[in-house]
C-alpha cells in the first residue's frame, strides 16, 4: 500500500475521534477560557467582558492561595509515599531471592488484594475513610480503645476535624486507594527485565538493594516517570476525596480546601460567580501543563535498551 493510501486509512479511522474530542473537550476549554474573561454568573443570557479582573482578582485572593499551599502538599505526599510504597510491594512480590527474577508464593492474591481499592469508587472510598477515622465509634478509634485511649485524646477533634491532621488522613486515604494500580504497573515493568541481568548482577556480588537500585530500577524508569506524571496530575484535581471526606461544615474544612473545591464553592455558592470559577479553571488547565512538562523534564534520563 502506497504513502498515500495508508494516510487516507489512517484519517478515517482518527477523525470521528479528533472530531468528538474537539467537540466535547477542547470546544469546553476554549469557552471555559472566554468565560473566565467575564463576569458571568451562570443565569444572563449575555457576557460581560472585564478583561484581567478575574484573574487580578485571583492573585490577590488569600483564600484561593491557601488552597494552591494545601494543593503542593498533597504533590509532595501522595506521589512520593504512593509511589515508593508501589515500588516496595513490587520488589517484594516479584524478587524471590538474590539473583532471581521469581514471582513469591501467593503472588496472584497478592495483586488481587492491593489492586482491590482501585475498582472502588473514589466517593465509597472518602465514605469509608471518614467512618474509620470517626470520632465515636470509628475504627482506629476502636483499635486505640484497646490500648486504654481514644482517639480525641490523641487528635483534638478527630482526625477529619482538626486542620492540622486533616491533610494528612486525606492523603493517607489516597494513597491507600491508589498504591495497587502502581504496584501492578510496576510488576508488569519487571516482569520485561532480563533475568541474565539479575543473575550477572548477583555475581557480581550485588544484594537486593543494589540489584533494584543499578538493575530495576534504570530499566523501568520510564515507567516510574509517566506513574509520577499521571498521579501528579491526579493529585492537582484532588475534588472527589476532599470534598467526601472534608465538606462537614466545620471549621477544619479551610484546613483542606483545595483548588477544585474552591473552585466548586465559587461557582455554586459564592454568588454563582462562574466568571471567576472559570478563571480558576483556566489557571488550573495551565498548571496542569506546565506541572506534567517540568515532571517530565526533571525526570527525564537516558533510556536504556535490553
Amino acid at each position: 500500500m502506497h504513502l498515500r493510501g495508508r494516510w487516507w486509512l489512517i484519517l478515517t479511522f482518527i477523525t470521528p475521534g479528533l472530531v468528538l474530542y474537539s467537540v466535547f473537550v477542547l470546544s469546553s476549554f476554549a469557552q471555559g477560557v472566554q468565560i473566565s474573561f467575564t463576569n458571568w454568573t451562570g443565569f444572563t443570557p449575555t457576557l460581560e467582558y472585564v478583561g484581567l479582573d478575574n484573574y487580578v482578582r485571583m492573585a490577590r485572593d488569600g483564600a484561593w492561595w491557601r488552597a494552591v499551599s494545601h494543593n503542593a502538599v498533597l504533590l509532595v505526599i501522595i506521589p512520593v509515599v504512593t509511589l515508593g510504597l508501589a515500588l516496595l510491594l513490587a520488589t517484594l512480590i516479584t524478587r524471590g531471592g538474590s539473583g532471581t527474577l521469581r514471582a513469591v508464593r501467593g503472588a496472584g492474591a497478592y495483586r488481587v488484594l492491593f489492586f482491590f481499592p482501585q475498582v472502588v469508587p473514589v466517593v465509597i472510598i472518602g465514605i469509608m475513610f471518614s467512618y474509620i477515622y470517626a470520632s465515636r465509634g470509628g475504627l482506629l478509634d476502636g483499635l486505640l480503645r484497646l490500648v486504654g485511649t481514644d482517639i480525641l485524646a490523641v487528635v483534638p477533634n478527630g482526625p477529619l476535624g482538626n486542620p492540622r491532621t486533616i491533610l494528612l488522613a486525606i492523603a493517607l486515604a489516597a494513597v491507600w486507594s491508589s498504591v495497587g494500580f502502581y504496584m501492578v504497573l510496576f510488576l508488569s515493568a519487571m516482569s520485561g527485565v532480563p533475568q541474565e541481568l539479575y543473575e550477572a548482577a548477583s555475581l557480581d556480588g550485588a544484594g537486593r538493594l543494589r540489584s533494584f537500585a543499578h538493575v530495576t530500577l534504570p530499566l523501568i524508569w520510564s515507567h516510574a516517570q509517566t506513574a509520577l506524571i499521571y498521579l501528579a496530575i491526579g493529585t492537582l484535581d484532588s475534588y472527589a476525596l476532599v470534598a467526601v471526606m472534608s465538606m462537614t461544615g466545620t471549621a477544619a474544612d479551610s484546613g483542606a480546601d483545595v483548588m477544585s473545591t474552591y473552585l466548586y464553592r465559587t461557582a455554586f455558592s459564592f454568588n454563582s460567580q462562574f466568571g471567576y470559577a472559570s478563571a480558576m479553571g483556566t489557571v488550573m488547565m495551565l498548571g496542569s501543563v506546565a506541572l506534567a512538562l517540568v515532571t517530565f523534564r526533571l525526570t527525564k534520563r537516558e533510556e536504556l535498551d535490553y
